[in-house]
């Protein structure tokens, strides 16, 4: 709208500029050493600041260091081989570093703490400190499928050949050196990622293993976890393993292999382990219930979308329910 003198105001839009006085008076407010820029010897002062403050952090790291920990290497790990301590290496960083590098030491190690458990020259058992650090050791970082079998060969005199389909039988090789039925295998094992090489260790140390619970309840959890991960897995191989170790076959972990997949082997190997141990302990009824509604509900669904796993599922319930059920 105009104004009585007939001229139009105008309105100013944008950033409003500070005055000269402003703008100084903000300028008092900001660092000094920000408003001006850094030239070559600034520079140079400051990256001295900053190593001399890194000396001194690493002579203080130093200062706080053990007398165990500023020892050479080589020293080192003549002492940690005469200890036949595992725990030694994971102390500290600086320990771990220097005790890591020798291979020659972490075959030695596995020499001294695996022969107190395994056939011994005068029949004594191991005692419970000795089959402990074994486990404990066979749980070492460094020790490894490829590690291992390494050090079985070097044990039982078996040459390295050219070829993997000259490979020998490992698990004959463990077997025949005869290790302690009271051994447990390295806790690693049972938890995923499930490798060759994993299973392979596995398969290996539990080959002379019925029932792993009476070795330890705790084992009996973590291969329960272990099992339900190789069924989720779709590992029937795994799942084989597990359930020869002892571990019972119930309605979970047949529902878990259904909703997984419906795997047919696993699916008839955790209803045919269910079924062998009812009839060892002379039950009339399993842990498997083959009429579970989740189970019935997933063949159905399956089925009815053109899945053939959910017909053959649907076969297979009713084939075994008429074996529980025989008709008259």
């Amino acid at each position: 709208m105009a104004t009585p003198d007939g001229l139009t105001p105008l309105r100013i839009r944008g950033k409003r500029r500070g005055a000269p006085s402003e703008k100084w008076n903000a300028g008092k407010r900001r660092r000094p050493e920000l408003q001006k820029r850094h030239n070559s010897v600034d520079i140079a002062k400051a990256d001295e600041s900053r190593s001399a403050k890194l000396r001194l952090r690493k002579s203080r790291e130093s200062d706080d260091d053990s007398p165990l920990e500023t020892l050479p290497a080589e020293v080192l790990q003549q002492i940690f081989e005469y200890a036949g301590n595992v725990d030694l290496a994971v102390v500290s960083r600086q320990l771990a570093a220097k005790l890591s590098k020798s291979h020659h030491l972490q075959y030695e190690l596995t020499t001294r703490l695996l022969e107190p458990v395994l056939d011994p020259a005068d029949g004594s058992e191991p005692s419970a400190a000795e089959l402990h650090a074994a486990t404990r050791l066979l749980d070492s970082r460094f020790m490894t499928w490829r590690f291992f079998t390494a050090w079985l060969r070097r044990q039982t005199n078996v040459a390295l050949t050219g070829t993997s389909d000259d490979e020998p039988n490992f698990n004959e090789l463990w077997k025949a050196l005869r290790p302690d039925h009271a051994l447990l295998p390295p806790r690693k094992l049972f938890l995923p990622p499930f490798t060759t090489e994993k299973v392979s260790f596995m398969s290996l140390l539990l080959q002379n293993v019925n029932d792993i619970t009476l070795l330890d309840a705790s084992y009996g959890e973590i291969a329960y976890e272990g099992l339900v991960a190789a069924i989720q897995s779709d590992m029937p191989d795994l799942v084989f393993l597990f359930l020869g170790v002892g571990l019972n076959s119930d309605t979970e972990l047949l529902r878990t292999a259904v909703e997984a997949g419906c795997n047919q082997e696993i699916v008839q190997m955790l209803v045919d382990s269910d079924a062998a141990r009812q009839r060892a302990a002379g039950r009339s009824k399993g842990e498997v219930d083959l009429l579970d509604p989740a189970i019935w509900a997933w063949a159905e669904h399956a089925r009815k979308h053109g899945n053939d796993r959910g017909e053959w599922l649907v076969s297979y319930l009713q084939a075994r329910q008429r074996k529980i059920v025989p008709s008259r």
